[in-house]
Formats: C-alpha cells, structure tokens, sequence
C-alpha cells in the first residue's frame, strides 16, 4: 500500500481507544489518539496536514465527533471521517443523515474489527 496512512482516532474511553489503536497499528497505520474533541483539535493544529482520516466517536463530553468534524472540515476540507457511536436512541438516524457524504462512514458500536478496515480501506484505497 506504499506510505503507511496516518489516522487520528478520537475516543473517550481510554480502552477501546487502546484496542482500536494496537488494532490499527497492528494493520501497519500511523495512530495517532485523543480521548475528546478539543485534544484533537491540538493534534490536528500540529500535524493535520499528515492525518489522512479521523476516527472518532460521535458522542463525548463537552465536543462531540460531529462538532469536532463541523470545526476540521474548513481547515482540512478533503479529510475522510468515520464516526462511530454506541448510542441507540431515536436520534441515530438523524446523526446518520446529518453524515451523509462520500468522505463520511459512520459505524454503530459494537462492530467487528475486519468491518473497520473494509470500511476505511473503502475510503482511503482508490479503487483499482
């Protein structure tokens, strides 16, 4: 696949943020993790030009995934996103519609790793 892609993934929960990072790392991408909005935020300002795609959970205190993306898309207009939540309430539909774009997967938690890959390698993979 030549240059390894850099992720950022964004996930408020220190273990599936750790699981999903030595899963990523162990598919030879470059993570890098925040565990809110506004420390992505940090990341992106000193390496986000580098950062192919951003993982990230869509619901977290104080910012969440979507807000997050709301605020990196003017700075880094072509950034792929994938959201994942575990949230099942009435407003996942909407959250979904809100998503929707070519750049943008949205994942419901749980779901199965190989599901992750496929998903951002159909992002990040050009089609032959």
């Amino acid at each position: 696949m030549g240059d390894a892609k850099k992720i950022l993934l964004v996930e408020d929960e220190d273990n599936l943020r750790n699981l999903l990072r030595d899963f990523l790392v162990s598919k030879n991408y470059h993570v890098q993790c925040a565990s809110s909005g506004e420390e992505a935020l940090s990341v992106m300002e000193k390496t986000g030009e580098g950062v192919d795609l951003v993982l990230t959970d869509v619901m977290m205190p104080r910012m969440s995934g979507s807000e997050l993306v709301e605020q990196l898309r003017p700075l880094y207009p072509g950034i792929k996103v994938i959201f994942m939540s575990g949230f099942t309430g009435g407003s996942t539909a909407v959250i979904q519609r809100s998503m929707i774009s070519p750049d943008v997967i949205f994942l419901q938690k749980p779901f199965r790793l190989n599901v992750l890959i496929e998903e951002i390698e159909a992002l990040l993979v050009p089609p032959a």
